[in-house]
């Protein structure tokens, strides 16, 4: 973890020249507030039959290890208060929150069965912090000066100074760096050349991507859902899929995209869900995935859904049990989870750095 010392050292000395409290949290914001990827209020339109599921064409153990997917892409993001720091603007205490943050993306590229980093990892560290309400100015440019990374929280609307406020825009800027992060790889990777014969299997939802040159050669492959696309009876026939079968393909858009000239970054994708495994009694999301790719693949949407799902199938194994949502997991993006938390300095690291 040599790489962050400098990083952490600084946000401890940081609020302690602000006159302010190195007092950790023992948590991270991220598991104080988790994330569920799918929220989002959309329209979907079927390309198929919506009466009926669909098996695909993949026989254990003769299809296992057959994937035709050679590259996959996770990000992930720590964001921890690390101190607080009091400030009296007249009559008025400020409590100003002091966020360490790390960011992470990742993209391992398989060759001959074998995992390894392509390229390099995009990696960012630093402090969150309400600029304009730290009370020493001076001094926080003397920190950036000498590398420290200091990202501005400021409010633009009410709530400038409530300490909850300043928490919560903590954690949306870490979401913002993260898929920032994911985005510069992704384009890197796209801009290599090699994606005009792969695709890159991308962990989560691509409605974050907005340059469709990118989506274009991704699957996203979501494991958390907070909508259904259909009607509560049609949207229960997917949640009854067996292990091996997939849903009909349909077209979705976040309704804010309603009005979006598609050509110019509307959000519209092709998805399908896909059951890559089962058990008895097991809960109606158990093994229940949603896949999605670029909405120029409409007319081959079918193909592509058929084609792409034997791979998704062959690459739940090995499984990845006891991780959490193990009976989701890919095996390549499990292995990009624990590549990054390798490089990543963790929870307890942060806190035992805050305390010197």
């Amino acid at each position: 973890m040599g790489r962050y010392q400098d990083g952490l050292r600084g946000a401890r000395e940081f609020v302690a020249a602000q006159g302010g409290h190195v007092a950790p949290l023992s948590i991270s914001e991220e598991e104080l507030n988790p994330d569920v990827q799918d929220d989002l209020s959309v329209h979907a339109y079927a390309l198929e039959d919506t009466a009926r599921t669909y098996s695909v064409d993949y026989k254990y153990p003769d299809d296992a290890g057959t994937s035709e997917f050679r590259f996959f892409e996770d990000g992930r993001q720590r964001t921890i208060q690390v101190g607080h720091i009091p400030a009296q603007y007249g009559d008025n205490l400020v409590i100003i929150p002091v966020h360490y943050f790390v960011v992470g993306a990742v993209i391992l590229q398989r060759d001959n069965r074998k995992l390894n980093v392509w390229n390099e990892p995009e990696i960012i560290q630093g402090i969150f912090v309400s600029r304009s309400l730290v009370p020493n100015q001076t001094e926080l440019e003397n920190f950036e000066r000498q590398g420290l990374r200091v990202i501005d929280t400021e409010a633009t609307t009410a709530g400038r100074s409530d300490y909850y406020d300043m928490r919560r825009r903590a954690l949306r800027e870490a979401k913002k760096l993260r898929l920032g992060a994911e985005q510069t790889l992704i384009t890197r990777w796209r801009e290599s050349g090699i994606a005009k014969e792969s695709f890159l299997v991308v962990d989560g939802t691509l409605m974050n991507m907005r340059d469709e040159r990118n989506v274009d050669r991704c699957i996203g492959v979501s494991k958390s859902f907070g909508s259904r696309y259909f009607d509560v009876s049609t949207h229960n026939r997917i949640l009854t899929l067996q292990e091996g079968e997939r849903s009909w393909t349909f077209r979705f858009h976040d309704a804010e995209d309603e009005q979006d000239d598609l050509r110019k970054g509307g959000r519209e994708r092709i998805s399908w869900y896909l059951r890559l495994r089962s058990r008895v009694n097991g809960e109606p999301e158990f093994g229940l995935i949603r896949a999605e790719i670029s909405k120029r693949h409409a007319d081959q949407a079918q193909e592509y859904a058929e084609r792409f799902s034997k791979s998704l199938i062959s690459d739940r194994l090995p499984t990845s049990y006891p991780a959490p949502r193990w009976d989701k997991h890919l095996y390549p993006i499990r292995q990009c989870e624990k590549y990054l938390s390798s490089v990543m300095p963790s929870s307890a690291t942060i806190i035992a750095s805050m305390r010197g």
